[in-house]
């Protein structure tokens, strides 16, 4: 028994299928199938990565099961036709090679499809609002008739019989998200009035037929599990908690061996892959609600921002459900079980939820997933940690995120590292957890980063890096990570004793701040402030450049989830947000701004807080050209962005000296 985890750590059953631990990978897209829904060599050695990691059960990410209208997404598996099995026979060999159990979870997209391929099925013609994620027009939903419900049920069932001829331990069926089976359940999208629409027992009844056909195909030895929304959180006529508990009362009864409640879809993308501004496990009440309330015998699965092995460890030993999925904590450390194992959870890169390589670049940038925090995943094939050839002195400069990923690797490798921070170290991780009760997850990163300079005993000297110290120090490499400088405001005013500098806030000023704030920007860290201060009894005032073209959407960043619950919170909050403003002078009582006709707009405050953004400083790596031999630049200082480059650029500049 692990003494310290007892609970996270012994084993269960799901059906016939003995667990070795209560901890599931959960199914997440990852855009490493082939153009024909294929597996991969980028598949295989992405999921043999999570099988060495030690939870007891993986689910392969949702696979399509026809091809006429149930992809969802480019690089997506599909297991649609019995060609398909020898790939997955091989994926389900490399995972039970590592001794862990394995199903593969089948989905129809439904309208939750991200290609520009029509038709988009549902269960009623209509048009599929996305309003929320963006200014993109509606998708038009072609209604399903009842041949087409009949093959899908087929469908489901072929596709699962071919998963149990693949050799995997089980089948999920998936009924969340907004994909296709849950847009039967929902009242808000089906509008149908035949047996399939209406009642409950009629929405329901698609889902339960499918489930009844694929226990039919595979029989009864062989596990069924179905994941399912506790509510959409749709604002009107949503999935509620009291259906949900119906739903699952009814799929037990059917045979389902295990259910895993989720919540959310991708219009209220949100409340699916929770943001660090929200508390961690955001949806354990759902689950918890389906396993006491329902009465269900079978095992219940939670998930959604369940970070840490303590926090899943309190959730079991609470009684609330049976098994924790991870999610984007298992894309952050695929090796979380393992570490748990062997008694060191310090060593647990933490998920920072920040939605950034798994869902930002996904959706925006039509990128396969990655995480901002390890380096490594999705590029498991190519990203391998070189032996070195020669011992080196190395110099770091800077003590973020950058800085001290490339200080680790590099010690690992077997380098003598120096690493300089002028103050503590975390850097902008410091910056960017000044609330943290609204950046919850940073904290938990920069006390890993410190954990691993500790425990690998890299010299930390506490004090700025110049020219002279890194020549005169022997360094035989340098890797300079000192960040960027805030981009200045030149108007009128910028020099009286009520402007704050966004690091003025972030650095420990807020505190002089007054009742009634101006805060000129509309970026991610603009947004933060003012939510962080109108959540503490501020008045607060936005005044933007942003929102020109495309109103409120040009503000708060570009992911899609984290500019939803920013936008969410200044609203319940009653922060003023104007647009589309530049400043023109800050007087002795607040702000004169310019709109785009040309007229002038004032705006009262106490204190004006400026958020301009940030610069590269390249001020260290030009002088350092040219003075020792190997010198490299990563993050901030090449170019202002975010964790995911200070720490992926910190990684492979280490792995290359």
């Amino acid at each position: 028994m692990n003494k310290m985890f007892p609970n996270l750590m012994s084993p269960a059953y799901i059906g016939n299928v003995e667990i070795k631990n209560r901890i599931v990978t959960a199914p997440l897209w990852t855009g490493s199938g082939g153009r024909d829904g294929s597996v991969t060599s980028r598949t295989i050695a992405l999921y043999s990565e999570k099988a060495r990691g030690g939870s007891g059960l993986i689910t392969i990410e949702y696979s399509y099961v026809d091809n006429v209208a149930s992809k969802s997404a480019f690089g997506q598996l599909g297991i649609y036709d019995d060609e398909c099995i020898g790939g997955f026979a091989l994926l389900a060999q490399a995972i039970h090679d590592q001794g862990v159990k394995c199903a593969v979870q089948l989905a129809h997209a439904g309208p939750m499809k991200f290609l520009p391929i029509p038709p988009w099925l549902g269960p009623s013609d209509g048009f599929h609002d996305l309003s929320n994620m963006g200014p993109v027009p509606p998708l038009p939903i072609t209604g399903m008739t009842k041949d087409d419900i009949a093959e899908q049920i087929e469908a489901f069932a072929a596709a699962a019989e071919r998963i149990k001829k693949a050799g995997f331990d089980m089948v999920d069926i998936h009924a969340a998200h907004g994909y296709l089976l849950t847009e039967f359940l929902s009242p808000h999208a089906n509008k149908r009035n035949d047996e399939y629409g209406g009642t409950l027992e009629n929405r329901m009844r698609f889902p339960i037929e499918v489930v009844e056909a694929v226990k039919g195909r595979v029989g009864p030895d062989f596990p069924v599990t179905v994941r399912l929304n506790g509510t959409d959180y749709a604002p009107e006529s949503p999935i509620t908690i009291d259906e949900a508990i119906q739903f699952a009362k009814r799929l037990e009864e059917v045979g389902v061996d295990a259910l895993h409640v989720s919540g959310g879809t991708d219009v209220y993308l949100n409340k699916l892959a929770t943001t660090t501004y929200v508390k961690h496990g955001f949806n354990v009440y759902l689950a918890e609600a389906v396993k006491k309330k329902a009465d269900i015998k079978v095992p219940v699965i939670a998930t959604g921002g369940i970070t840490t092995p303590a926090f899943a460890e309190e959730i079991l030993n609470q009684g609330k459900v049976d098994f924790i999925a991870l999610g984007r904590p298992a894309l952050a450390d695929p090796h979380w079980a393992r570490k748990i194992e062997e008694g060191r959870p310090e060593d647990i890169v933490p998920c920072i939820r920040c939605n950034d390589g798994c869902l930002r670049r996904t959706i925006g940038f039509a990128h396969a997933t990655s995480c901002a925090v390890n380096p490594r995943m999705g590029f498991e094939s190519i990203r391998k940690v070189a032996p070195i050839k020669e011992k080196k002195k190395v110099a770091i400069v800077g003590g973020g995120p950058g800085g001290m990923e490339a200080a680790r690797l590099a010690t690992l490798r077997g380098h003598d590292v120096t690493l300089y921070e002028k103050r503590e170290l975390g850097g902008a991780l410091i910056d960017a957890c000044w609330d943290k009760e609204l950046k919850r997850d940073i904290p938990l990163l920069m006390d890993y980063y410190r954990t691993q300079m500790e425990k690998l005993n890299i010299m930390v000297v506490k004090e700025e890096a110049t020219v002279e110290t890194i020549v005169k120090g022997g360094f035989d490499a340098a890797i300079v990570a000192n960040g960027a400088v805030p981009i200045k405001l030149d108007v009128p005013g910028m020099d009286k004793p009520h402007v704050y500098e966004a690091l003025d806030v972030t650095g420990g000023r807020e505190k002089e701040l007054g009742n009634t704030l101006v805060i000129i920007g509309g970026g991610v860290l603009a947004c933060e402030i003012a939510l962080s201060q109108a959540r503490k009894g501020k008045q607060v005032i936005m005044t933007a450049p942003e929102g020109c073209f495309a109103g409120e959407y040009e503000i708060g960043g570009d992911s899609i989830p984290n500019r939803q619950a920013l936008m969410e919170g200044l609203r319940e909050s009653k922060v003023e947000i104007n647009l589309c403003l530049l400043p023109k002078e800050i007087t002795d009582d607040g702000i004169i701004s310019v709109d785009q006709d040309g007229n002038d707009r004032e705006f009262k405050a106490d204190s004006v807080v400026v958020c301009r953004g940030f610069t590269a400083d390249k001020s260290l790596m030009n002088a350092l050209n040219g003075k020792i031999k190997e010198v490299r630049a990563i993050g901030d200082c090449v170019a202002s962005r975010l964790i995911y480059e200070a720490i992926h650029e910190g990684w492979v500049a280490a792995n290359q000296i």
